[in-house]
């Protein structure tokens, strides 16, 4: 399989980045507003609007504390109940890929700690009525007391190869004849690893050696944490389920389709593997 390694190459990564969440430590602060149906406020050159903790649009609205990145503190504030026509709302997924990875990093916290405000303003257990909690960044019940806290889920992301080939699968929600790598959700009671042989046997039907960890990255869609891999197939033909995924194919480097946005890991994956045999980068992009 070659000398793969603990890698980077995608947003969000760790290289060169000081990333300290739930903490007021920068000499500059921003804002970033969250909007209705999931969308964040935008400039006019398309990228994540940050404003000035003082800007009148917000006052009156919680500024809920990110973290910090590099002297930068970042806020955030749901302003979806509020009526104000100067915003530009977007979808997040074109902020979050058009940003650098420093600006990932908080982008994609606000929009994972917009869900969990929004998602937990009562209680799970009883019913009653939720409050940040004073001991942590959680948030609490007034009557039973429970804390919970934003929703991380694991998911396995994983390159399969056989010699210079790649195994690459379309899923039905794919545009633009895109092929990606296949992931999954770890399941309660199973290890990373053990979901990579479980999703690569219900998806596409062959086995493989056992994974190698190259890298993470959060991904708040919605909120997933993507646990890179690595593979050597070892056995089976391609069978794909056609439920999760519609079609598989091995790929040649010298042929490859559409492949995801360089800001994923998926992504990631593919350009070291290719790097790793000595190919060129492509920059054949769905």
């Amino acid at each position: 399989m070659g000398s793969a390694g603990f890698m980077t190459g995608w947003l969000g990564d760790h290289a060169g980045l000081h990333w300290a969440p739930g903490i007021d430590q920068g000499s500059t602060h921003h804002v970033i507003v969250g909007g209705p149906e999931r969308t964040l406020a935008a400039d006019t050159t398309g990228r994540a609007l940050l404003i000035e903790r003082h800007d009148q649009r917000i006052e009156g609205l919680e500024q809920h504390l990110i973290g910090t990145v590099d002297q930068r503190t970042y806020w955030v504030v749901d302003s979806s109940g509020t009526f104000e026509e100067t915003w530009i709302w977007s979808p997040p997924r074109p902020l979050i890929i058009g940003a650098t990875s420093a600006e990932f990093i908080p982008l994609s916290a606000a929009l994972q700690w917009l869900d969990f405000l929004r998602e937990h303003r009562f209680c799970g257990a009883c019913g009653q009525s939720m409050r940040p909690s004073s001991s942590d960044r959680g948030r609490q019940c007034v009557s039973c007391s429970l804390i919970s806290y934003p929703r991380v889920s694991p998911s396995i992301i994983i390159l399969i190869t056989r010699g210079d080939e790649m195994l690459l699968a379309r899923s039905p929600r794919f545009t633009n004849g895109m092929y990606s790598t296949l992931a999954g959700f770890v399941e309660a009671g199973e290890s990373a690893e053990h979901a990579c042989h479980r999703e690569i046997f219900e998806e596409v039907r062959v086995h493989i050696h056992p994974p190698k960890f190259l890298g993470s990255q959060s991904w708040p869609f919605k909120h997933s944490l993507m646990l890179g891999y690595r593979a050597e197939w070892r056995s089976g033909e391609i069978q794909v389920d056609g439920v999760e995924i519609i079609d598989a194919q091995w790929f040649h480097p010298d042929r490859l389709p559409p492949l995801p946005q360089h800001a994923s890991i998926s992504r990631g994956l593919i350009d070291h593997f290719l790097t790793e045999r000595g190919y060129p980068l492509t920059s054949h992009t769905a």
